[in-house]
């Protein structure tokens, strides 16, 4: 197994290798991205890659969407200023590498790279497969930020050749898990491409084997989800009490030992026992649980109406980010290669 110095020579090795994507080099200065869409996950994806010297063209149709996203990036280059993460100069800069634009047709013929952050709807995502195949280079990787969907199935013959599932996490900017797929179309060295790159970026890739809906994480997500609303419509627990214990445990120790290996460390004989003990009652598969629904029927969405499992007291989503981010940049600058380069024991 490598000691830390070696991993650390290995990573810098690997930040400082020429990178190409598509089989052409690809390197900040002279290629450009093209990310579209300016939702949740647009803005931090563009501002990774603008940290890192690249020219970036955030598209999107909605001015107030623009106007929305340049907001946020102000706020999240100011934040990491604030914190000591960058200096004033390199986050402004930064910044100026960011060019907005409600129209993408210029953005997609000087891409070396299209970034697909738009809404999760099939039909939406389709139409923007086929213009990005009619206006893109041929070169131009593409990236899909999908959380769920098989695009694959959505994008023209032309363009599954050069499409990759690249899922980042919000918030983008600081979360380092990517997880990248590929199908039967995609050559391997684009998908060692697209590592390549992500990690020089300074995330984290995660390859999966083969396409699934919903990749891992959020599969992983739904199968919790299911047991905490069963819990709290069981009258259980409370949800301030709830995310308290998932605080103070789950999350601490799946840091460290993930999921599999925590397995390991129970015990797999114990662990065997626990599932098969007949006195836990699994939670009926509930798709639209009353806690949730009846928020939604409300319009309680959670932090973009200033209510959801929690009341905001009037707080808005600009003043929320910046909270919820201070917190993470300090998980992730405390946790250190745990979070950036995780390894089992």
């Amino acid at each position: 197994m490598q000691t830390q110095t070696e991993r650390q020579e290995a990573m810098s090795a690997a930040a400082t290798a020429p990178l190409t994507l598509g089989g052409r080099p690809f390197c900040a200065g002279e290629s450009r991205v093209a990310v579209l869409g300016a939702g949740v996950m647009g803005p931090g994806i563009a501002q990774v890659f603008a940290e890192h010297g690249f020219d970036v063209d955030l598209c999107d149709p909605s001015p107030q969407a623009l106007e929305r996203a340049c907001a946020t990036l102000g706020e999240s280059l100011d934040l990491k200023v604030q914190l000591g993460l960058a200096d004033r100069t390199a986050a402004d800069q930064a910044l100026s590498r960011v060019r907005t634009q409600t129209d993408s047709q210029e953005a997609l013929v000087r891409a070396d790279l299209v970034v697909e952050a738009v809404f999760e709807n099939a039909d939406v995502k389709r139409a923007v497969y086929e213009t990005v195949a009619a206006r893109s280079a041929p070169h131009a990787v593409v990236w899909s930020n999908t959380s769920t969907m098989n695009v694959f199935e959505l994008a023209p013959p032309a363009l599954r050749p050069r499409l990759v599932v690249a899922h980042w996490f919000a918030p983008a900017h600081i979360l380092p898990l990517v997880e990248v797929v590929g199908d039967e179309h995609t050559a391997p060295a684009l998908l060692a491409e697209t590592d390549a790159l992500l990690r020089a970026l300074g995330k984290a890739p995660v390859r999966l084997e083969k396409f699934v809906p919903g990749f891992i994480i959020n599969r992983l997500l739904r199968a919790l989800g299911r047991e905490a609303f069963h819990l709290l419509e069981s009258g259980v627990i409370s949800v301030e009490n709830l995310d308290a214990a998932v605080r103070t445990s789950l999350a601490p120790r799946m840091q460290v030992l993930g999921l599999m290996q925590r397995y390991d460390y129970t015990g797999l004989g114990l662990s065997l026992r626990n599932l098969a003990d007949p006195r836990f009652e699994d939670a009926p598969v509930n798709l639209r649980p009353d806690a949730l629904q009846q928020r939604v029927d409300k319009g309680e969405l959670g932090v973009a109406t200033g209510k959801g499992f929690y009341d905001y007291a009037g707080r808005g989503a600009l003043e929320l980010q910046h909270a919820r981010d201070v917190r993470l940049w300090q998980v992730v600058r405390a946790l250190g290669e745990l979070v950036t380069d995780p390894r089992p024991i």
